[in-house]
């Protein structure tokens, strides 16, 4: 199986650490967390804080600028410095207290059910009006698609550059399978027509592996590094996707209906881009080679399409 991290260990860490930090540097422990990255944290005096290394540094730099702009409204880490060292990019944030949602027990996690549910409250009550455009948020803060449906269906054209670029060729040389994948987007691009024009700050990789607590609640919401503006139904779907079983976005929809605020279209954009989401992933498990993965996508998709 295929892995998209930098190579590093804990000692090749801690040479990039005495290069970039002053002072004494202890406690470098490795954080699996997300594809793409290589995460450790450290201690530095009496600062405890997380570095984050990759091969490419836009994401990077896109998350400065959200915690810059949006930290005084949500519980994003800050981040101390983004740079270079070599062939490797860089980030350092503080390290916020807590552990990952998704690894507290079931009667924990449905406890902090509500205060998610304000959380995403927080989140789509932020203005976007200072930005423009819809989709990926660049490191400037601004989007380049004119419309959702637009930057829906850039997802997956043939032409792409970075870690998708030639994916195509995955029908052929992998077992992407081009009937289903064809299925699943035709579905989804005719799904999305229900979305609104109104921008929300989506934050792209809204799990449970991503909010950490205390056991007490919400610490912390990390790795914005997918962040875009769009329809906030995506973040809900997201979550729903790999955790079912909590029914948050029904638990949502039931919140803001006792407030007066019932969420149009709820159903079908629910199912756009749980399949959006499906479809990416049977893309990236087969560029992958992760078949396991795969098959669990697949299967999931299968389901949803008969729900619908």
């Amino acid at each position: 199986m295929k892995s998209f991290k930098p190579e590093m260990s804990i000692e090749s860490a801690k040479q990039y650490l005495q290069e970039i930090e002053t002072g004494d540097i202890s406690d470098i422990t490795p954080i699996e967390m997300g594809e793409l990255s290589r995460v450790f944290s450290y201690r530095k005096g009496d600062q405890e804080l997380v570095i984050h290394f990759k091969s490419s540094r836009d994401s990077l730099d896109k998350a400065k600028w959200i915690y810059d702009r949006y930290a005084r409204e949500l519980p994003v880490p800050r981040v101390a410095e983004v740079g270079t060292r070599g062939q490797l990019h860089y980030s350092i944030t503080e390290k916020v207290q807590g552990k990952p949602i998704i690894t507290l027990p079931k009667e924990e996690i449905g406890r902090l059910i509500p205060e998610l549910i304000e959380r995403f409250g927080a989140m789509n009550r932020i203005g976007v009006d200072n930005s423009a455009g819809y989709g990926w948020i660049s490191p400037s803060g601004e989007a380049s698609f004119a419309s959702w449906t637009e930057f829906l269906a850039s997802t997956f054209k043939e032409e792409q550059e970075g870690f998708y670029e030639g994916w195509t060729s995955l029908f052929e040389n992998g077992f992407l399978e081009r009937d289903l994948f064809e299925e699943m987007y035709g579905i989804m691009i005719d799904l999305a027509q229900y979305a609104p024009r109104e921008r929300y700050l989506v934050h792209g990789d809204f799990h449970l592996g991503n909010m950490l607590s205390d056991g007490q609640g919400i610490t912390g919401i990390v790795d914005w590094e997918m962040a875009m503006y769009g329809d906030f139904m995506f973040d809900a779907a997201v979550l729903h996707l790999w955790v079912p079983q909590l029914q948050f976005p029904q638990r949502l929809r039931e919140a803001w209906e006792e407030k007066g605020q019932p969420i149009p279209h709820f159903d079908k954009r629910l199912l756009c881009y749980q399949l959006l989401k499906g479809v990416d992933g049977l893309r990236f498990y087969a560029k992958k080679g992760d078949k396991p993965g795969y098959d669990f996508i697949k299967a999931r998709l299968h389901s949803l399409a008969e729900g619908r």
